[in-house]
């Protein structure tokens, strides 16, 4: 038998290599009693909430996206929507996006075999190709993965033999459908749109026919507060994707539920106690998730939290799933370094309504690419609909020179007197800042250089803060 210690430190094997352990071909024991059903239903249904998640929001992404109007048509699969403006206060497909780069996204279905996509020159500004397979696990093709860049791209999945053409570059992913999330800098509002609408165009899909599906289609809000609704998604991204096989075990307990990578596993018959415990379960880990979403890394000293691990968390399900709570398309930090504050240097919540703050920069982060800082409401996740549209401070755009240091950010509802600071306009209620550092340099990576406090500058008369 052989052993192997894991990157937890502790021995792992496999016991299909014993001679005297055999795997049981019958189902697990369910209770009789209604307690027992209630409470084993709502403990299995907090692990399929936790472990889902992240498959369940991206299934329902593609549902808003590709799922057809008729169920005879196609799914609108393997083609690119392309995002011509920069996010705003009104932008759905997910929470929590970039306003940096344009977006463009679709899903690949690789069921049938490889897709090849072909690649423009990017030129000097920042791109990614950001590729996450069922349970947000990133692959990225980036000026930084490839410095001399691919013209064409052949995605497959591990299992796929065949035939390599010399003039493509190979990606190997994990699951049948992949989500595509491309990335593109825009150098100013106004005058490079068009440029990288250009570019946009230029990038195509090419892929196999692929048949008429029969997957369920679910609703992006639905199955953020139906159980029911959540656990259709999870059985059908679980059927459609399968699981890593260290997964295997954790997601069989799922079988209680109706929900299984196996066609063989059927709902169960309606049981007042189950459908009980399945709920209060559904809930119980909702209420989890939302409140570790300010735990969501490692704090620094001055307040902020560095994201850890995005697209790449492996069994740590909890931050996995808290991590596409607060935003689906997470990147590797290799791409983007990012922090997060939902607190200010003293730790009370960030709240327009009662204060201002400042963000010192007298040294900026330090990035390859650019770095920005971006508000966002603290309910929703989305963009606040800030006066001219200006929901960002950083160098992305119109703006290259930092030999002398940044001006300093001034974070408030109403624009600041000094002409030599920055204004990010604020809602009068709490929200949170993300910090992006895109390439982010060794020194960032590091953590040698970590953001400044977020400085409480006036409160006013009539409001009350807030302790974290």
């Amino acid at each position: 038998m052989t052993r192997v210690e894991n990157d937890r430190g502790y021995t792992t094997y496999d016991p299909a290599t014993a001679d005297q352990l055999t795997c049981s071909s019958a189902d697990d024991v369910r209770p009789i009693s209604p307690w027992a059903r209630r409470s084993l239903a709502r403990a299995v249904a907090q692990q399929a909430v936790i472990y889902g998640l992240p498959s369940v929001y991206q299934y329902a992404s593609m549902c808003a996206q590709c799922a057809p109007d008729d169920e005879e048509a196609p799914w609108r699969l393997n083609e690119l929507e392309h995002a011509r403006r920069p996010a705003d206060a009104r932008y759905q497909p997910f929470r929590v996006p970039n306003v940096d780069t344009l977006y463009s996204n679709g899903w690949l279905d690789l069921t049938a075999g490889p897709v090849i996509i072909d690649l423009p020159d990017f030129g000097d500004r920042y791109y990614t190709l950001n590729f996450l397979d069922a349970y947000s696990n990133a692959s990225n093709v980036s000026a930084r993965t490839h410095p001399v860049q691919p013209r064409r791209l052949m995605v497959a999945t591990t299992t796929w033999a065949g035939d390599i053409p010399a003039t493509v570059d190979l990606l190997r992913v994990a699951t049948p459908v992949m989500w595509l999330l491309l990335r593109i800098q825009y150098f100013d509002v106004h005058e490079d749109l068009h440029v990288v609408h250009q570019i946009q165009d230029d990038v195509a899909v090419n892929a196999p026919a692929t048949g008429t599906r029969r997957w369920p289609v679910v609703d992006q809000g639905t199955v953020e507060t139906s159980p029911d609704e959540f656990l259709v998604a999870l059985n059908a991204s679980l059927r459609i994707n399968g699981v890593p096989h260290t997964d295997a075990a954790h997601v069989d307990q799922f079988r209680i539920l109706g929900v299984s990578p196996s066609p063989a596993v059927t709902r169960p018959e309606a049981d007042p106690d189950v459908v009980q415990g399945i709920r209060d379960g559904f809930h119980d880990a909702m209420r989890l998730l939302k409140e570790s979403r300010p735990l969501l890394g490692r704090k620094t000293a001055s307040g902020w939290t560095r994201v850890l691990d995005k697209g790449a968390h492996g069994t740590n399900f909890v931050a996995r799933a808290v991590m596409n709570l607060v935003g689906l398309g997470a990147n590797v930090v290799e791409e983007n370094c990012s922090y997060n504050t939902y607190v200010d240097a003293n730790a009370t919540v960030l709240d327009g309504g009662v204060a201002s703050y400042r963000i010192g920069l007298s040294t900026p982060p330090p990035a390859h690419a650019f770095w920005s800082i971006t508000l966002y409401d603290a309910d929703t996740g989305l963009l606040y609909d800030a006066p001219g549209g200006r929901h960002s401070i950083g160098t992305a755009v119109n703006r290259t020179d930092e030999h002398d240091g940044f001006p300093d950010i001034v974070v408030s509802t109403d624009r600041p007197q000094a002409a030599d600071q920055e204004w990010l306009p604020c809602p009068a209620k709490p929200f949170f800042l993300v910090l992006r550092i895109y390439q982010p340099a060794r020194s960032a990576l590091r953590e040698e250089w970590t953001p400044p406090p977020v400085e409480k500058l006036e409160e006013r008369a009539t409001a009350k803060p807030n302790s974290a």
